[in-house]
Formats: C-alpha cells, sequence, structure tokens
C-alpha cells in the first residue's frame, strides 16, 4: 500500500502539468459520448483525485471517488472512498459503471485489482478502462526512458491482455478504440503544432495512439434448472388426510 499510495501521488501531480493534462484533456473529450449511452444509479471512478473530471461526463447521477489520496481532494456533491485498491469495500454487484483511468499501470498486481473492480460491477453493468498503448510512440519513449516517475515508471499492458484479463471476469468487449496520435513532447507550442497526426490516425484508423480505451459488459449468467433425482424409497403406507372427512359407508341390504 505505501508503495502505491506514492505512486498514485505522483501519477495525480504529473496530471496538473503539461503534458500530463494534455492526457486528461484528450481523455475527457472522447468520453462523453461513451458515458452518454449508460444508465443507472451508482457510478464510481477508481484513481486520483485529479482524474474526477472524467467521472462528470456520466449521466448517472451519484457519482463515487475510490482512492487513496482521498484526504488530499476537496470536491462538493462527491461521494469519496478512502481505500486501498485490492480489496474495495463495496458489496459484489453494486456499482453500474466503473472507470479505471490508468490505474492498472501503477498499482502492485494489476490483475487483482481489475478483478476486485469486476467484482463490484451489477449485471449488464459496464467498465471503461484507459491505458497506455506500448505499441505507441509512447511506448517507445517509455523503452528509452531512464525516468522513475510516472508515466514513465509504470507498466503499459497491451489491450489485448487486459481484454483477456476481462474475459476471465465473464465480461464481454463492447468497444475497443486508440487515440492521442501525437508523441509524448514536453513542449506546448511543437506539441500543438502537430494536431495533423491526430486527423491522420482517426481517418486511416490506425491502432498506434498513444492511449485506448476499453469498453466492457458484465455478462449475465443464465440460472441452469437442476433436477434433482429422487432416491429413497417411499413407504407403502398410506396416512389420512388432516381435516378431510371420512366419506360414510352406508350398509346396503
Amino acid at each position: 500500500m505505501p508503495k502505491t499510495y506514492r505512486t498514485i501521488q505522483q501519477w495525480n501531480n504529473w496530471l496538473e502539468k503539461f503534458p500530463g493534462q494534455m492526457v486528461l484533456d484528450a481523455e475527457k473529450k472522447i468520453l462523453p459520448a461513451i458515458l452518454a449511452q449508460f444508465y443507472g444509479t451508482q457510478s464510481l471512478l477508481i484513481g486520483a483525485p485529479r482524474q474526477l473530471d472524467l467521472l462528470k461526463s456520466s449521466v448517472i447521477p451519484n457519482q463515487i471517488l475510490l482512492s487513496p489520496l482521498l484526504s488530499h481532494q476537496q470536491q462538493k456533491n462527491i461521494f469519496g472512498i478512502e481505500s486501498g485498491l485490492h480489496d474495495l469495500p463495496i458489496a459484489s454487484g453494486s456499482i453500474d459503471l466503473v472507470l479505471l483511468p490508468h490505474i492498472l499501470e501503477y498499482i502492485d498486481n494489476p490483475r487483482q485489482a481489475l478483478a476486485e473492480a469486476c467484482r463490484i460491477v451489477k449485471p449488464q453493468g459496464h467498465i471503461v478502462i484507459f491505458g497506455f498503448n506500448p505499441y505507441s510512440l509512447w511506448g517507445i519513449k517509455k523503452l528509452w526512458s531512464r525516468e522513475k516517475h510516472p508515466p514513465w515508471s509504470g507498466t503499459f499492458f497491451s489491450a489485448s491482455s487486459v481484454t483477456e484479463w476481462l474475459a476471465l471476469a465473464d465480461f464481454e468487449l463492447i468497444k475497443h478504440k486508440s487515440f492521442l496520435y501525437r508523441p509524448p513532447v514536453n513542449n506546448e507550442n511543437f506539441y500543438n503544432k502537430l494536431t495533423f497526426m491526430e486527423w491522420l490516425g482517426r481517418n486511416l484508423h490506425l491502432p498506434l495512439g498513444g492511449i485506448y480505451l476499453i469498453v466492457a459488459q458484465a455478462k449475465v449468467i443464465p440460472l441452469t434448472p437442476i433436477k434433482l433425482t429422487w432416491k429413497q424409497k417411499l413407504s407403502d403406507v398410506r396416512l389420512p388426510v388432516i381435516g378431510v372427512p371420512r366419506p360414510t359407508v352406508r350398509n346396503q341390504r
């Protein structure tokens, strides 16, 4: 937990400045059209406090932030849960929408954390995951980077790996797309001059965006009726039915 806490804190701080703010802005632009399709009563974001704006795109009224950094965040009209990320203090099958933005990259045992997130989703509920694409310019930068802080200190899982983990948790892939084709440069002016790369990536449908989005839905497991075989031999003794009068037999002459 201490390692996870420090890493999430560093990730939260990185999102405050460029290029972290650029990543957050790109994700905020893509989410409204997707989250507008999902309804329910409870939505939950598992992550850092600065990612809360992602959850505000949801039309679901009750919005919850679950984070180990909750005490550092003052938000009105948001219910918060301060907790670790591997054993969530939430009942199974109680959340309509769970949002996991880049959390799997920065915690120990990400498969367990994903399984926990899947556990709390209602049948036919949804989970939305953002991750850094290892097969992109961002992935290349990570291979050569010696920096020991987010985003380069994390583990970039491929979208196919995360999809396989979701399938093991009985989730069905609904949507997968990549975006943010520009490289992770630290110069904001130079970054703004590379907008043509976004146009090329979108129109050529290239799977090489720096970030991928995965949307999955919890399957409804049908109930299979079990046919019981009664093996005990019934006795030949017949008991009278209580409350039913015996018929009167009249003597016939």
